[in-house]
C-alpha cells in the first residue's frame, strides 16, 4: 500500500499525508454500510429527504473552513470555492425536493390494469454506491452522486483523496442521518486498493467522474469483477462522467455582450478552465468574428493569476502544475506553427515561486489543429471563423466526445435547428458550462456511458427497480 500525499498547488507544501487504508479495513466499513443500507432503504423517501436537508446545515456552517481548505488543496480561489459551496447546497435542495415530490414513488401502471393484473415498478436503494470524486469541482461532483444515492435509499463509500477535507466534511454531514448511522464512509486509498474495492468489494454501483483514461480503468475493473463467482453482486453498473472537448457557436444574431460573458468569462475561464464542460473550442460567425476576438482578448487581459487565498485572484494555479502548463503551451505552439495567431497570453509566468499559464487566446485556427481536437484543461481558447450555421453545426459535431455544446442566438428557429442537428449529453442555448439540478447530467461517446445524475430521473437512475406482478383477482380487500 502506498502513502497518499497531496501538495498545495500554490506553495508546494504538503497539506495531506496518510497511509492508504487496506482492503481489509475498507471491507469492515462496507459491512457496517451494508447493515445501514438495509435499515435506511426502508425509511420513506420524503423522510430521507428531510434528514438530508438537515445534514446540509453542516455545510452551511463550514463555508469559511471548507473554502479555505479547497484553496489550499486544489488551488481554486477561495471566493470561487465559497460560491461552489452555496450552489452545491442549492443543488442538493433540489434533489431533496424531487424526492419529496414523488420522484421515487412506484411507477403507476394503473392505466394498464385488467382483471388479473395490478402491477407496478418499485424504486429501492441499490445497496452501497462507491463514489470516486475528482479535484476540480470537489463539492459539485461529490454531491451529485452522494445525495442521489442517499435519497434513493443507498449507503455511500466516498473516495475523495484529491481534496481530502471535502471527503471528511461529507462524512461529518452524512455519516449519521437522524437515527441512522454508518450511511457514508470517506476513505483514503491508493489506486490499487480502489481497484480491489471495485473488483471484489461488497458494493453495488461505481460512480466515477474524471478522465477518459480513468473511465477505461474503471470499466476494466468492472469486467474483472464479473468473473468473481464468490460475490453476491458480480454484475454492477458504472456511472462514468468523463472528459470532453466542448464547443460553442456564436451565431450572427447573438447578443455579443452576453455571448462573451458566457463563452469566455464563464465558459472558458471559470476554475482556470479546469472543467469537463468548459468551452474548449469557439466558432464565431464571420460577421462577429473580429468583435468576439477583441472582446475575448479584453476579458482575458483582466484576469488575475495568483494566490488562491487572496480575494483579488480570479485564476488559481493549475492542479496539474508544470506538466499541465507544458501540455497547453505545446498545443498553442502547434497551432501557431501551422498558421494560427496568438492574440494574448501563450506564456508561462511565475508568481511567488509558482508557475501559471497566462490566459491565452488563439485566433485563425482550423479544424485540423490539435488545439481543436484535444481536450484543453486550462485557460486556453482557440477561436475559428465560420461562414454559416451549417458549417458551424458540422464542426461542432466533429468530435469523439459528447458532453455539452452551446449556441448563442436570438432566433428560436436557429436554436431549434442547433438542437435537432446535434447529439450531446447537454445542449445549451444562450448559456454554457452550467449544470442545473433540474436537468440530468449525461455524457455520451468518449465523455461517458450515458449514465445519469441530477434531476428526478437521476434519483431513479441510482435506484434498483423491482417489478411487482400482482394478480388482484385472487386478493381480498
Amino acid at each position: 500500500m502506498a502513502m497518499v500525499r497531496l501538495n498545495n498547488p500554490f506553495t508546494g507544501e504538503t497539506v495531506f499525508e496518510q497511509d492508504s487504508a487496506s482492503f481489509g479495513a475498507v471491507a469492515e466499513k462496507l459491512a457496517l454500510a451494508r447493515a445501514a443500507y438495509r435499515r435506511w432503504s426502508r425509511v420513506p423517501a420524503p423522510e430521507r429527504a428531510r434528514r438530508v436537508r438537515a445534514a446540509l446545515e453542516v455545510f452551511r456552517a463550514a463555508e469559511d473552513e471548507i473554502s479555505t481548505a479547497i484553496a489550499r488543496e486544489m488551488g481554486k480561489p477561495k471566493t470561487a470555492a465559497a460560491e461552489e459551496l452555496r450552489y452545491m447546497i442549492e443543488r442538493a435542495e433540489y434533489l431533496c425536493r424531487f424526492a419529496e415530490d414523488g420522484a421515487l414513488a412506484d411507477l403507476d401502471l394503473s392505466a394498464y390494469h385488467d382483471a388479473d393484473f395490478q402491477g407496478r415498478i418499485r424504486y429501492r436503494g441499490k445497496g452501497i454506491v462507491y463514489i470516486i470524486s475528482p479535484w476540480n469541482y470537489p463539492l459539485f461532483t461529490a454531491i451529485n452522486g452522494v445525495v442521489c444515492a442517499l435519497l434513493s435509499g443507498s449507503a455511500v463509500l466516498l473516495k475523495h483523496t484529491t481534496t481530502p477535507s471535502v471527503g471528511r466534511l461529507f462524512e461529518r454531514a452524512f455519516h449519521t442521518l437522524g437515527d441512522q448511522a454508518d450511511l457514508l464512509f470517506n476513505i483514503t486509498v491508493d489506486y490499487e486498493v480502489s481497484a480491489e474495492i471495485i473488483e471484489r468489494g461488497d458494493i453495488d454501483q461505481v460512480v466515477f467522474t474524471g478522465s477518459v483514461q480513468g473511465g477505461r480503468v474503471i470499466q476494466q475493473s468492472i469486467a474483472r469483477r464479473a468473473l468473481n463467482d464468490q460475490l453476491d453482486s458480480p454484475f454492477i453498473e458504472a456511472a462514468l462522467e468523463l472528459g470532453s472537448n466542448d464547443a460553442c457557436y456564436i451565431a450572427e444574431d447573438a447578443d455579443l455582450e452576453q455571448a462573451l460573458l458566457w463563452a469566455v468569462k464563464i465558459g472558458r475561464l471559470h476554475n482556470a478552465g479546469q472543467s469537463c464542460c468548459a468551452v474548449k473550442r469557439l466558432y464565431v460567425h464571420e460577421s462577429l468574428y473580429d468583435a468576439v476576438v477583441e472582446g475575448a482578448r479584453a476579458i482575458m487581459a483582466a484576469e488575475v493569476n495568483g494566490d488562491p487565498l487572496r480575494p483579488e485572484t480570479t485564476l488559481g494555479p493549475l492542479f496539474g502544475g508544470r506538466a499541465a502548463i507544458d501540455g497547453l503551451l505545446e498545443l498553442v505552439a502547434d497551432a501557431t506553427a501551422r498558421g494560427a495567431t496568438l492574440v494574448t497570453g501563450g506564456a508561462r509566468e511565475t508568481l511567488a515561486g509558482c508557475d501559471f499559464i497566462q490566459p491565452t487566446l488563439v485566433a485563425g485556427v482550423d479544424h485540423g489543429m490539435r488545439i481543436m481536437k484535444e481536450e484543453t484543461f486550462g485557460p486556453v481558447l482557440p477561436v475559428m471563423k465560420v461562414r454559416s450555421d451549417e458549417e458551424a453545426f458540422g464542426l461542432v459535431a466533429d468530435t469523439r466526445y459528447g458532453l455539452t455544446a452551446s449556441i448563442f442566438t436570438r432566433s428560436r428557429a436557429r436554436a431549434n435547428a442547433f438542437i435537432e442537428a446535434l447529439d450531446f449529453g447537454t445542449l445549451y442555448v444562450n448559456r454554457c458550462n452550467f449544470v442545473d439540478a433540474r436537468l440530468g447530467w449525461i455524457g455520451h461517446r468518449h465523455s461517458g456511458n450515458g449514465s445519469l445524475a441530477l434531476s428526478p430521473e437521476g434519483l431513479r437512475a441510482f435506484s434498483r427497480k423491482n417489478s411487482l406482478n400482482i394478480n388482484g383477482a385472487a386478493l381480498e380487500d
